[in-house]
């Protein structure tokens, strides 16, 4: 068991790709701090891996993070898995909607480091961006700066933080409730139309996603590095 003794908190850890890392942390024998906006979701994540802790928070507040921290002596891992899909052009977009995205991406990410960082002597701190960092599209160009934002702090942050070790994933399109939630009822023909087009015929799961963050948590010579898992989708 790779990760038996370490404490490891994963932010926007209830469902998706966030669960599923929780999940593949705790099989590893990890204990497991999950953390989301939705008390109902936590419950339902609890009661699916077990003997784990649970805190509500938002990653957009400073104050709710600092608690997901709290009574926590030590750190070993962190994953952070939080962050909603909003899109909308700069121009005509809801100014409060545009700021949301950056406090989730760039903002939430550094409460998180803020409060973790002090807890830990070495181990790995994993980011989640998306796609879009490098394939931008019509209407999302606020959530592809914050992407690439994020991508751009992982390598940073690994020389500032050293020995702690930082890295990112950059997921395509991967099969969560995030889908549904972002697509409603076009989720099927989105999800149809990308698999057609990738060389494997068919769009990620959660869980693969979850073995490459396993991966940053386990292999100590890896820091500064983004790895995508699109399933080769920036090239086609």
């Amino acid at each position: 068991m790779k990760l038996q003794g370490a404490h490891v908190v994963v932010i926007g850890g209830s469902t998706g790709i966030g669960f599923a890392a929780a999940k593949l942390a705790h099989q590893e024998g990890a204990d497991i701090t999950i953390a989301g906006r939705s008390q109902e979701k936590l419950a339902l994540a609890q009661r699916e891996l077990g003997e784990v802790r649970t805190v509500a928070a938002d990653i957009t507040n400073e104050a709710a993070v600092e608690q997901v921290f709290e009574g926590i002596s030590r750190v070993d891992h962190v994953v952070v898995a939080a962050g909603t899909i909003v899109n909308g052009r700069i121009v005509d977009n809801d100014l409060a909607n545009l700021r949301r995205i950056i406090d989730e991406r760039i903002w939430g990410v550094t409460y998180v480091v803020r409060h973790a960082a002090p807890r830990m002597s070495r181990g790995s701190i994993t980011f989640t961006s998306g796609g879009l960092s490098s394939r931008p599209r019509l209407g999302a160009a606020m959530l592809t700066a914050a992407l690439a934002g994020v991508e751009a702090l992982a390598p940073a942050l690994a020389l500032e933080l050293a020995p702690v070790r930082v890295n990112a994933v950059t997921p395509g399109l991967i099969d969560t409730p995030l889908l549904y939630n972002t697509y409603g009822s076009e989720r099927d023909t989105i999800v149809q139309n990308r698999a057609a087009i990738l060389p494997g015929k068919r769009i990620g799961t959660a869980e693969e996603v979850a073995q490459a963050m396993l991966m940053f948590m386990t292999n100590d010579y890896i820091t500064g590095t983004v790895l995508h898992i699109d399933g080769g989708g920036r090239y086609v």
